[in-house]
């Protein structure tokens, strides 16, 4: 299927979906065109079984007309991060810094080793043949929070400016961190070796400096032009052109996109658009709006059939890996989050609701197209398909149980004392 034809059909198929979620559903936008799509192509795999008439193929080819990993990593996250990262408060990101910072962090990197340990254990105790390596590689690509969907379903509660900072700057900086470990620890599980902790370190510092010293040069050229430009046409042609060809130099660069991205659009946020005019602000924000809404539809409708149509169970213990899967990223989540909120309150850092608070970090960090793009990257190999299996159980379980009982177990008045 050609390009075009594939680009259009998803369209398509978005709006009807969305169109029968907003008019029958009323599940949360993002989470309902998951749903319906999984539902979909289920009914349709389970009728192509029966009936011959009912052909999967097309639905095949347009799957398969885009890699997950290309449209998500080097095409849609770049927009995704910028928006997202624009609307950060700087003042208040500022005042919860050390929360943020450690989570994103401490928090990504803690949670990477204490999901992947109980992998590693369980699946040992299981008789299922996984490495260290290969098991930390899965910690690392699920480790990141899609900021999208927990912001998308918390925004609802009315979430308080300091929690809704907390939990979109972790989101927006642990996708980078996340990106780094997997790199890190993907050498290690294809090659059979293990990296040392120096070799680790480079890495980790120059995706991570690298991609921050990125994201400051392309801020630099946004605020230079956007101040200099009286058209809503140019700022837009600015902001796309500035936040594409960053993201494909920290590519081709080896540094990190995601923390790049971030930067720029965090000083761009704070400095530059509260000066510019009326004229190109309004519009500006509500084209970066719109473009959000649509690629995150797009998004999750690929996802949702990406989940059903792609995902490969040969070789795989039935049930085994998944259930796994979501309990190791649930423990590793909780454990990690636990011991940043419990030590920065103890050090009089921050004033919280010690349990309140790590239950609303643990059960709001949903996992997304990120980690399924990661995993979908791997090269194939015989361990390819329970890392696979593992990420959609992980990521289909966050969006779909965690993102429909938020709003059930965090009142508005129980989230609003839950940080001072």
């Amino acid at each position: 299927m050609d390009t075009f034809t594939a680009v259009a059909f998803l369209f398509g198929i978005a709006a009807i979906l969305s169109f029968v979620n907003d008019r029958y559903l009323h599940i949360q936008h993002d989470i309902g065109l998951l749903i319906l799509a999984c539902a979909a192509t289920t009914v349709l795999r389970i009728l192509a079984n029966f009936v011959p008439a009912v052909d999967i193929g097309l639905l095949k080819d347009l799957t398969q007309s885009f890699n997950l990993n290309d449209t998500l990593l080097k095409g849609v996250l770049c927009f995704l991060l910028f928006r997202g990262s624009i609307r950060v408060s700087w003042g208040v990101f500022r005042d919860q810094r050390w929360l943020i910072g450690w989570l994103a962090f401490g928090g990504t990197a803690a949670s990477c080793f204490l999901t992947g340990g109980i992998v590693y254990s369980a699946f040992s105790a299981f008789g299922i043949a996984v490495t260290l390596s290969q098991a930390l590689l899965f910690g690392a690509l699920i480790a990141a929070t899609d900021p999208i969907a927990s912001l998308a379903i918390l925004s609802k509660i009315g979430l308080p400016q300091k929690l809704e900072t907390v939990v979109d700057g972790e989101s927006l900086l642990n996708d980078g961190v996340a990106v780094v470990l997997f790199t890190i620890f993907a050498a290690s599980a294809i090659e059979g070796g293990a990296v040392s902790v120096a070799a680790a370190g480079a890495i980790f510092v120059q995706e991570v400096l690298g991609g921050a010293v990125l994201g400051l040069i392309g801020w630099m050229l946004i605020h230079f032009l956007m101040l200099r430009s009286t058209s809503y046409s140019t700022g837009l042609l600015i902001t796309l052109g500035a936040v594409t060809s960053m993201y494909a130099a920290a590519l081709h660069l080896d540094i990190s996109g995601p923390i790049a991205t971030v930067v720029a659009g965090l000083l761009s946020g704070n400095i530059t658009v509260p000066r510019m005019n009326e004229d190109m602000r309004a519009p500006l924000s509500t084209f970066w709006t719109g473009l959000d809404n649509v690629l995150n539809a797009l998004l999750f409708v690929f996802v949702g059939f990406h989940v059903v149509v792609i995902n490969p169970l040969e070789n795989v213990m039935p049930g085994i890996p998944g259930l796994v899967s979501i309990v190791a990223v649930l423990l590793g989540r909780a454990i990690s989050v636990a011991a940043i909120v419990g030590g920065l309150k103890l050090l009089r850092i921050i004033r919280a609701d010690f349990f309140g608070l790590t239950e609303l970090l643990t059960w709001s960090g949903l996992r997304g197209g990120l980690s399924l793009a990661l995993a979908v990257s791997l090269p194939d190999s015989p361990w390819k398909p329970i890392i696979m299996n593992m990420t959609f159980a992980a990521v289909v379980f966050s969006i779909i149980v965690q993102g429909l009982t938020i709003q059930r177990i965090f009142s508005a008045e129980r989230i609003a004392g839950l940080l001072q």
